[in-house]
Order: C-alpha cells, then structure tokens, then sequence
C-alpha cells in the first residue's frame, strides 16, 4: 500500500478534502449569506440607526438570516439608510418591519425582521422595509439614565422600610405567600389569554388621551364648568334630599298609571303620528297662541264678579258677508299674495260688513271696480239681541219648567 500510495500523495488528497469542506464554511462566515447562492437585498430609512454597523446580524423570527451590509445617512435627506443583505430562500410579507433588539445585557444589538400576516405578498430585492420609530427600542444610555433618576427618588431609609414591612406581612404566613403567587400566575394566564382585548382597550385608551391633550382648552374648561356645576348641586342640597325623599312613592303613583292604561299607549302613539305633522307645519301659529293665551286667561278675570262670571252674549246679529272663493294657499307659505280688490259685500238690512274696503264714502268713491260680491251667511237680523243666559239662569229656568210640568201647565 506504501508503495502504490505515497505518504505525500495521501495528505495532498486529505488537504483537499479538507479545504474543500472548510474553505466554503470560512467564506459563508466571513463573507455572511452572499457569500454563496441568491441573495435578497432590502434597505429600511430610519430615524435613528442606532449604532447599527456592518456585519451587525439580522434574524428573522429569531431565526440568523443575513447581516447589515451598510448604515449611513439617507441621501434623499430625512434620516438613516439601513441595507440589509438576506439569503435568497427568504421570504419577507409586505407588512413587515424592521426593530433593532438587544442581543445581550452588554448591549450588542441586532435587527430582528417582525413579520406580519403570511397573505402570499413578499418584499422583493431591493424593496423598502418599515422601521417604524415608535416600535424601536430604548437605548441603554437613556435607559440606564431613566432608571438612575428612578433611583434618586427613593428616599433614605426607603427601602429598608419595604423590607421590613414586607418581612411583617409575609414572615410565618408561607400560605399566604403561596396564595399570593398562585393567583398571580392565574392572573398572568389570564392577561396573556385577553391579551388581544387589552391590547385594543389600550390602544383605544391612548387615541382618547391624545384627543384629550389636542383639546386642552376646551378639556380644561369643561372641568372648570363641571367644578362649578358641582358647587350648585352642593349648594342645593335641600331640594335633592328632598327629591330623593318624595320620588319613591311619585315613582310608584306613575308606574301604577302606566300599568293601568299600557293598552291605551299604542293608540296614544298612533295618534300622535297623525297630530304632529299639522303641529310641526303649524308651529308659528302654536307659538302665537302660547304667547297670546295666558294674557287672554288674564282679561277673562274681568268678567268675574262675586265669585261668579257675568257677562252678556249676544246671540245674534244678522247676517255676515263671507268670501268662499279665496283659494287656500299651502301651510307654511308666507310669500305676499295680491289682495283682490273688486270684492264687495251686497247690500243688505243689518249685513255684517266688516273692514275698513266697507266703510262709507261720499259719491261712491273706490265702488266703481267692485265686481265681486261676497256670499252671505247667517240668520236675519233682529230688533233686539238675544241674551244668553249664564249657568244659574238656566237652572232656575230648568226648575220652572219641572214645576210647570208638574203642575199641568
């Protein structure tokens, strides 16, 4: 075997062996994922890089998946330029994001790519991927700084104290402490189970806070007016205790009424449908009736004498000159109309001829163009009204004719 395979001859045969098993692995290690094979070439804009370097890797998933090839300001303005070099397997959805991680507690970062949704839609070489500023983390400068003023706030002594009282609360009750722990874990399953619906209740939250701070002003001024609304409803305490005294049993008298007249509530409605339109197309005549009734229930306290009204009404006094022919115009119209003036009432023995186109004029000025006459309506007129009587009057009345029935006549 010595003979027919020199020594020399095996180790060149090992060393290429070898070197071409190592030499590959060297280079994909030096060199990361284009090294060998497709590669897939993507670059985020960020607001900050963060230190990002070349050669800082990126994973995918948690997954290593390629390396930052370069980091540098944004030519077009606006930020940092991130290219990173990925293999050529990989698949990247569309909705995905960039976020540089904390490999360690050293601070050694890496890009870890989020995926969002598998929809079949996948970033190609050369697209752009998200870096959303808000999902990147804190750096460990400012977190270190944060948690050091987070520290000065502890007074001396403070934690002692803590200490101490927890010792108090926990010392020789270990089942307490178990219960404690066991519900906290109950609590995390809990949270991690809902974790969607916080997440969204949250969310929903900051929208209303950042609503609250664009409002300011307005929010401020509300909660000086609720401030005042309040010091009114302290200072009228009486009248609430009051109310919170007797609207028990009113609450009860309506429910009673309700009950006793709920089959009476639909045809009460239906009614209603019929009435408010002409209500609501009438609502300037309601107005002027709602203005003019109470003084007109003011005047008729002038009829009243002795406790009793007195007052005369006549019951007839001929007949009136009516118009029939007026067209009637639509409710709600207001435009002017043209009066018509050839109209004049007949002449008659005790017509009613109201209105100042009926006074009387010398020579028959303003007749000549009346061409129109009125119709007439009402009994004939007589020598002397007749008086109505009033509520009494027409009991004694009534009695003398029961008497007078009585007696025969």
């Amino acid at each position: 075997m010595r003979d027919r395979f020199p020594v020399g001859t095996v180790q060149f045969v090992l060393f290429i062996v070898i070197s071409a098993v190592v030499i590959p692995f060297g280079i994909h290690y030096i060199a990361g994922p284009q090294g060998f094979g497709s590669t897939l070439r993507l670059y985020a804009v960020m607001d900050d890089a963060f230190g990002l370097t070349k050669g800082t890797g990126v994973s995918v998933r948690g997954v290593d998946a390629g390396t930052v090839v370069s980091a540098g300001l944004n030519p077009d303005g606006g930020g940092a330029r991130v290219e990173l070099v990925l293999r050529g397997g990989t698949r990247i959805p569309r909705d995905s994001f960039l976020q540089v991680t904390m490999a360690s507690m050293a601070g050694i970062q890496s890009v870890d790519i989020v995926t969002g949704r598998d929809d079949g839609r996948y970033l190609h070489d050369g697209d752009r991927l998200a870096a959303p500023a808000d999902r990147q983390p804190m750096q460990m400068d400012a977190l270190m700084s944060r948690a050091a003023s987070l520290l000065q706030t502890f007074r001396t002594g403070t934690l002692a104290s803590v200490s101490t009282e927890l010792s108090a609360a926990f010392g020789g009750d270990d089942d307490s402490l178990e219960k404690l722990v066991t519900n906290g874990s109950a609590l995390a399953r809990l949270v991690r189970a809902n974790a969607p619906m916080l997440r969204s209740l949250l969310g929903d939250w900051l929208d209303v806070l950042g609503a609250m701070d664009q409002t300011r002003a307005d929010f401020e001024s509300g909660m000086a007016s609720m401030a005042t609304f309040t010091d009114q409803l302290d200072a009228a305490q009486p009248v609430f205790v009051y109310l919170l005294d007797r609207s028990p049993a009113a609450l009860d008298r309506a429910t009673s009424l309700f009950d006793k007249y709920r089959g009476t509530f639909g045809g009460v409605l239906a009614n209603l449908v019929a009435v408010e339109p002409i209500i609501s197309d009438r609502s300037s005549s309601l107005a002027t009736g709602l203005r003019t009734i109470p003084q007109g229930l003011l005047d008729l306290r002038s009829i009243v004498k002795n406790g009793r009204a007195d007052f005369a009404l006549i019951g007839t006094q001929g007949p009136v000159c009516l118009f029939y022919d007026e067209p009637r115009r639509a409710v709600g119209d207001l435009s002017p109309s043209q009066p018509n003036l050839t109209r004049y009432c007949p002449p008659g023995n005790g017509y009613g001829q109201r209105g100042a186109v009926n006074a009387p004029r010398p020579n028959q000025l303003g007749t000549q163009n009346w061409t129109s006459p009125g119709g007439v309506s009402g009994p004939p007129a007589v020598d002397d009204p007749l008086l109505i009587p009033n509520g009494t009057e027409l009991l004694q009345m009534w009695a003398q004719l029961l008497e007078r029935a009585r007696n025969g006549n």
